[in-house]
């Protein structure tokens, strides 16, 4: 949030003379019209406007002798749809209230822009006029019939439909005292979504025998109907496979809209911690590696070569997901004269998680095996919240012993932006983040080990 709110600052310096409406919404919409009577005033930033209960705010109305020039301003670095319905919206609303808008641009975050350099290198713009005039077309179309459910007594019906699935308020609403949600379904299509609610289908274990689903689907329905875990036939050879010593290995990175140092691009994603559990065997833990980057520089050469030394030359490293392969992939690339010893690394990861995705399901997953996930089933019903997970009925599956209930930093997220406080030297306390960071990361590789030595163990 801070991030964009920077970007939103940055961007108006490149419109001089431009006046600020208030954050106030009534104080707002009165400084905003008597704005645009004033000629004498070139440009408004976060204009307000209201009518027939539809309100808006336009980042940007710069005053022109053809009319008004709407910029939307983002602090995304990449073009997106979605961003043609922002700005429709808002033109559509604007247009309601009188204004002539001639022209609607998007302004970007430029991966050109390096730190030092102005604002105006920080952006780039582009003109999406013909895109959100048509798209306004479109909307008003329905303008009508939402201005009216808006203003309506009551709300409507819920109705259930595939976009409930990205709703972050599906389990308070429509999803609410619903356990085997079809949306857990993994990689539920729309298709499968609109076939199922078709027959009135909207629990798991009510999905009728023979309908057509991928072989994982089956796999995750059958574990909901019969209240068990499947176990894989391939899962001993794939732990048996494991070369020792093992390396437990997770990395957490620091990726901002305006780079942290010099020569780096807008959102590059930069690694800036490690942890490191050696194994000789299952389980048994015979030495822990760690590196944490100094906020105030760019350390990844340094960090690169310490973790070179500290994973060894045999072995397999074992991680959750294709994250720690790609970061030793980038680190290969911005360094050529370590790049060789770098990609032989990453032949010797081992995707913990593909073998869980291949071999191991459990109800409580949801249909995911995401660390997340999996983490929150593993460890206890109480640390549930630390993910923000749907509500399931959550309960110790496979790492009971596992919480990380009493951290400061719980999550990759409070990570990245624990670090980049410090980095922007906003840190009051930062030799305490330091330590916090440390413990995190250190728990993340622990819990990988116990999770292996869980998995070993339904083996035996």
């Amino acid at each position: 949030m801070e991030q964009g709110i920077e970007i939103g600052r940055r961007a108006r310096s490149l419109y001089p003379g431009g006046r600020l409406m208030s954050l106030n919404i009534a104080l707002a919409l009165e400084e905003t019209r008597k704005a645009l009577e004033d000629e004498s005033v070139p440009v408004i930033f976060e204009g307000a406007f209201f009518t027939d209960n539809f309100a808006a705010r336009a980042d940007v109305l710069e005053r022109t002798g053809q009319g008004w020039h709407l910029v939307e301003v983002k602090s995304a670095a990449n073009d997106r749809d979605e961003f043609i319905d922002d700005m429709a919206y808002t033109t559509m609303v604007t247009s309601k209230c009188g204004l002539n808008i001639y022209r609607v641009s998007l302004l970007l975050v430029s991966r050109d822009y390096r730190l030092g350099m102005p604002d105006e290198n920080l952006f780039s713009e582009i003109d999406h006029t013909d895109e959100v005039l048509q798209r306004v077309e479109e909307l008003k179309s329905i303008w009508q019939e939402i201005e009216e459910i808006t203003r309506a007594s009551e709300k409507p019906l819920s109705r259930l439909i595939y976009d409930c699935r990205q709703c972050k308020l599906f389990d308070e609403c429509i999803g609410k005292d619903i356990d085997n949600h079809i949306f857990n379904l993994p990689r539920l299509n729309e298709a499968r979504f609109d076939a199922l609610t078709a027959l009135g289908i909207d629990r798991i274990e009510d999905i009728p025998k023979g309908f057509s689903l991928t072989e994982y689907q089956v796999r995750v329905v059958n574990c909901v109907r019969r209240g068990e875990a499947f176990v894989g036939n391939g899962l001993k050879g794939e732990l048996e496979a494991i070369k020792w010593p093992a390396y437990y290995l997770d990395f957490e990175t620091v990726m901002t809209a305006i780079p942290l140092y010099p020569d780096i691009a807008p959102y590059t994603q930069i690694p800036t911690q490690y942890s490191i559990h050696r194994c000789p065997e299952v389980g048994l833990i015979d030495g822990h590696f760690e590196y944490l980057a100094d906020p105030a520089r760019d350390c990844r050469d340094e960090l690169a070569r310490k973790l070179i030394n500290d994973l060894g030359e045999e072995g397999s490293i074992i991680a959750y997901s294709n994250f720690e392969k790609g970061i030793i992939n980038s680190l290969a690339r911005l360094l050529p004269d370590l790049a060789d010893i770098l990609l032989v690394l990453t032949d010797r990861i081992v995707d913990l998680e593909a073998i869980i995705r291949r071999n191991y399901y459990h109800p409580d997953f949801c249909g995911s095996t995401s660390v997340k996930r999996t983490y929150s089933v593993l460890v206890t019903e109480e640390s549930s919240d630390v993910f923000e997970i749907t509500d399931i009925n959550l309960f110790p599956v496979l790492v009971p012993e596992m919480s990380y209930d009493n951290l400061d930093i719980a999550d990759g997220d409070s990570a990245s932006a624990a670090f980049a406080y410090m980095a922007l030297g906003k840190d009051p306390d930062p030799e305490t983040t330091k330590k916090n960071l440390l413990e995190y990361c250190k728990l993340d590789t622990l819990a990988m080990v116990r999770l292996h030595q869980r998995l070993d163990s339904i083996v035996e």
